[in-house]
């Protein structure tokens, strides 16, 4: 246990160091300050949703005043739906994609518990790109025939308010509906076993990583330091993809399966090229990487896995931490290039 409370020792550190740095304040923009209530939003949103079991998700209260109200999955199909309509808006596109069906009532292709998480995480990366279009000017812009409220004219900031006090409320709807079924809602449970505990420090690694990867200007996603000793290293976008890449190659060898080959060269795909490609790619290896510690339990994390293909007999517990030591190690890397071109790193605002 030595050499695993020196890992996390490691870790604490380079999260001290990356926060401790001080600078001038700079006013974020329309956009940055949408991604962040995004990023908050969506978790918890997700969470609900793998929290409710499969066989509960056509539940509806009974007990009072419910009549026609939606059910588990339809309440989530509604957020993916409004999501959907709202990113279109933002985005300037003539409809949004996919049939959202009646009172955005969500795809009637979409049935099954893994379906409608999976229509509701795509909605949210729609989303996500749709913000990075909202200006800070705040302009006026025509209100879409297909959304269904506002007035005749209004702003993207706007119609983003709109949907994060909506998506709120849907998931305070949620939270109920987990209560009745005698679910503690994620939100509300402290961390009290030992994958909640590495599933703590991945949310804040991704936290990190993922604002300085979309701080930086596509534009400078291909740079590469020049001045002194820098021959051969990488760009700001293949730093992303590389530490992505490890954290799905981790994520497999702690669920005990095959890492892809571009993921086992930690490089990822090649045809993940700008900008909002690899800050998807990177939001996915995070996401890999909360299912692949949610199997660590006690009784596994520090047995040796015979059967992995390394030349030691490594253990869940120190993929775990290598993933995040990892991916703290290039943030660092990221900060200092994110300086070099003269962007101050979230973190540090």
């Amino acid at each position: 246990m030595k050499r695993v409370n020196a890992c996390f020792v490691c870790v604490l550190l380079l999260a001290g160091a990356a926060l401790s740095q001080t600078s001038t304040p700079v006013r974020q923009s329309n956009s940055e300050e949408v991604q962040y209530m995004l990023a908050r939003l969506e978790p918890k949103i997700i969470a609900a949703a793998e929290a409710m079991p499969a066989d509960r998700y056509s539940f509806v209260p009974t007990s009072g005043e419910f009549k026609g109200v939606r059910n588990f999955a339809e309440q989530l199909k509604h957020i993916a739906a409004d999501n959907y309509l709202d990113g279109a808006a933002i985005s300037g596109e003539q409809s949004p994609p996919g049939n959202l069906g009646p009172n955005e009532s969500g795809s009637s292709a979409v049935q099954t518990k893994p379906e409608v998480i999976a229509y509701v995480r795509e909605s949210f990366a729609y989303l996500r790109r749709a913000a990075r279009s909202i200006d800070s000017e705040n302009a006026s812009i025509p209100n879409p025939a297909f959304l269904p409220y506002g007035p005749t004219s209004t702003t993207r900031l706007h119609i983003m308010l709109a949907n994060v006090g909506h998506t709120n409320d849907h998931y305070g709807q949620l939270v109920e509906y987990l209560r009745m079924n005698g679910i503690v809602p994620p939100q509300a449970q402290p961390p009290r076993d030992f994958s909640l505990a590495l599933d703590f420090w991945v949310t804040n690694t991704e936290k990190e990583v993922v604002s300085a990867a979309e701080a930086m200007p596509e534009a400078h996603y291909g740079f590469a330091p020049s001045g002194s000793e820098f021959r051969g290293v990488r760009t700001f976008a293949q730093q992303v993809k590389h530490l992505a890449a490890n954290n799905y190659r981790m994520a497999a060898y702690i669920l005990d399966q095959t890492a892809a080959p571009n993921e086992e060269a930690e490089r990822g795909p090649d045809t993940v090229r700008t900008k909002g490609q690899i800050v998807d790619y990177l939001r996915g290896s995070f996401i890999a990487l909360h299912r692949a510690v949610a199997a660590i339990d006690l009784g596994n994390a520090v047995a040796p896995m015979a059967s992995h293909r390394t030349a030691h007999r490594n253990t869940r517990l120190q993929f775990a931490v290598d993933a995040i030591a990892h991916s703290y190690d290039h943030y660092g890397q990221m900060v200092e290039y994110l300086r070099m071109n003269g962007v101050v790193p979230p973190a540090s605002r």
